[in-house]
C-alpha cells in the first residue's frame, strides 16, 4: 500500500489495537465480549435457597390473600399431611379432584404449586392465572406465576408478574433475583444489578445472584470487580464450566490472557469444558504463541458429537490468521467444513481470506469473494474483504466502490467508512477522507479515531 509522507491512516494491525476496525478484521462477526447473558443454571431450581423460598409459598398470608373457608382450610390441612408423608402425587390428585377447587383461588394456587413441582408447567401456569383471576391482588400467585414463566423462558411476561408481586409487598430474595435475571436478559445492566444486590441481602451465598452481579459489572465496565466475584462463584461451583468461560472472557477484555488460560484449565481437567470452550482455550494459547498446544485443542474440540459453533470457529480462525499460523487455520477450516453439502458463507469467506492473506492463491480468494457478493449483494464482510484486497493490489478506485457499498450495510458501515478514509488519504483527498472519518465517528464515537480526526482536520486546514 502506498503511504502519504505527511500522514498515514491507521493500518489494519493498528486498527485492531485502536479498536477502529477489529470487528470486521476478524474473520467472522463473532464477538466473545458481547456474548449473551448466561441462562439460569439447571441446578437453580434444586438449589436449597430456591426450594426453601418456594416451599414457603405454601404458607397462607391472611392479610393480602383470599379468605379461606373452613372447608377449604380442612382440605389444605389434608393436603399438607400428604405432602409431609412424601405423597405429592396423591396431594395433587386430591386438590385437582375436589369440587371446592373450582371456586377457591387458594386451592387453585396450591394446585399450581403442586403442578409446578411435578414439572407440569403449562398446567401450573393455567392454575396460577385462574387464582389471580379470582383474586387479582394474590401476591404469591403473581410471584409463582413469574417463576413458571421464567422456567418456560417467557421472560417479558414473567417480569410483569414478579414486579406485581413486589408492588404487593414481596421482598423475597428469589423474587428480586429473578427480576434481576429478566432485566439482565433485556440488557438493563444497572437495574439488573440493583435487583441482584437486593436478592443478595437475604440470599448472600446464592451462586446465581453472584454470577448475575458479575455479568452486570462486566457490562458496566467494572471487569476487575466482576472477575474477583467470579472467583467466589467458581470456588462454589468448580464443575460448572459456564462460570469459568464467563470469567475468561472478562480476563481477555482486561488483556490478562494467561490468567484466562488458568481459569479454563480446571474445567478442562474435570472434563467439563465443551467444544466451544476448548476452542476458546486454543485461541488463548495461540495468542500466547503456543501453536502446537492450540492445534491439540482444536482436534480435541472436534472429537466429540457436539461440534463447536461457527462463531467460535471463526473467532479462533481470526487469531490464527493474525498470527500467520496458516497450518492451524487450514486445520480449523478442514474440521468445520461439512463432508456433504455446501459450506456456510462464513466458512467460504474465511477460506477466501486465507487464500489472500497467506499469499497462497490471492486470485482464487478474490474470485471466491466475488461469488459471495454475487450471491448476496449486501454481504458487507465480503465487500470489505475484497475491497481491502483491491486496495493492497493498488486498485484504489475499485476498493473505494466496494467500501462505499459496505457503508450501506449496518453491520459493516463503521469499518467501511474507516477504510474509505484510508483510500482517500492514499489518494491525497484529505477533505473527503475527513468526511469519511466523521461518518465513522457517528457510528463509533470517541477513542483513538477521534484523535486521528483532529490530526486529519489540521492537515486539511494546512492544505487549503
Amino acid at each position: 500500500m502506498r503511504t502519504n509522507p505527511i500522514t498515514v491512516i491507521p493500518s489494519r494491525a493498528a486498527a485492531r489495537t485502536l479498536g477502529i476496525g477489529c470487528s470486521l478484521w476478524a474473520v467472522g462477526c463473532f464477538c466473545l465480549f458481547g456474548s449473551e447473558a448466561l441462562p439460569l443454571s439447571t441446578t437453580f431450581w434444586k438449589d436449597p435457597s430456591f426450594v426453601k423460598s418456594f416451599n414457603g409459598s405454601y404458607r397462607i398470608e391472611a392479610r393480602i390473600e383470599p379468605v379461606v373457608s373452613s372447608e377449604v382450610r380442612g382440605l389444605l390441612v389434608e393436603v399438607q399431611e400428604l405432602m409431609e408423608d412424601g405423597k405429592r402425587e396423591s396431594a395433587l390428585k386430591k386438590v385437582k379432584d375436589s369440587s371446592l377447587t373450582a371456586k377457591s383461588p387458594a386451592l387453585k394456587f396450591n394446585l399450581g404449586n403442586l403442578q409446578f413441582e411435578e414439572g407440569l408447567l403449562d398446567d401450573a401456569e393455567k392454575s396460577f392465572e385462574e387464582a389471580i383471576e379470582g383474586y387479582p391482588s394474590f401476591r404469591r400467585a403473581h410471584r409463582n406465576l413469574g417463576l413458571v414463566l421464567v422456567r418456560k423462558g417467557e421472560l417479558e411476561e414473567a417480569l410483569e408478574h414478579l414486579l406485581e408481586a413486589m408492588r404487593l409487598g414481596d421482598s423475597d430474595g428469589t423474587t428480586y433475583g429473578l427480576v434481576g435475571y429478566c432485566r439482565l436478559q433485556r440488557g438493563e445492566w444497572a437495574s439488573a444489578l440493583q435487583a441482584y444486590r437486593m436478592a443478595q441481602l437475604s440470599q448472600p451465598e446464592s451462586v446465581q445472584w453472584k454470577a448475575g452481579v458479575a455479568q452486570c459489572l462486566q457490562n458496566l465496565d467494572a471487569q476487575v470487580e466482576a472477575v474477583a466475584l467470579l472467583d467466589e462463584v467458581i470456588r462454589q461451583r468448580p464443575d460448572e464450566a459456564s462460570y469459568a468461560l464467563l470469567q475468561a472472557s472478562m480476563l481477555m477484555e482486561l488483556e490478562r490472557n494467561e490468567d484466562a488460560v488458568k481459569s479454563l484449565e480446571l474445567p478442562r481437567r474435570l472434563g467439563r469444558l465443551d467444544s466451544d470452550g476448548l476452542l476458546l482455550l486454543a485461541d488463548l494459547h495461540l495468542r500466547g504463541g503456543r501453536a502446537e498446544v492450540a492445534s491439540q485443542l482444536v482436534n480435541e474440540a472436534f472429537e466429540g458429537e457436539a461440534k463447536p459453533g461457527e462463531g467460535r470457529v471463526l473467532s479462533t480462525l481470526a487469531s490464527a490468521m493474525r498470527g500467520e499460523v496458516w497450518d492451524l487455520a487450514d486445520l480449523l477450516i478442514g474440521h468445520a467444513t461439512p463432508e456433504e453439502g455446501k459450506p456456510s458463507a462464513g466458512l467460504r469467506r474465511a477460506q477466501a481470506r486465507l487464500d489472500i492473506e497467506s499469499g497462497r492463491d490471492p486470485d482464487r480468494g478474490a474470485a471466491a469473494l466475488k461469488v459471495l457478493i454475487d450471491e448476496d449483494p449486501v454481504d458487507g464482510q465480503s465487500l470489505l474483504a475484497l475491497g481491502r484486497h483491491q486496495m493492497t493490489s493498488g486498485d484504489l478506485a475499485g476498493a473505494s466502490l466496494l467500501f462505499e457499498r459496505a457503508t450501506a450495510v449496518s453491520e459493516t458501515a463503521a469499518d467501511a467508512w474507516i477504510e474509505l478514509a484510508r483510500v482517500r488519504v492514499d489518494q491525497r483527498r484529505y477533505e473527503p477522507a475527513l468526511k469519511a472519518v466523521d461518518e465513522a465517528l457517528v457510528l463509533r464515537p470517541g477513542g483513538e479515531l477521534q484523535a486521528y480526526r483532529e490530526g486529519l482536520a489540521r492537515l486539511v486546514e494546512a492544505s487549503e
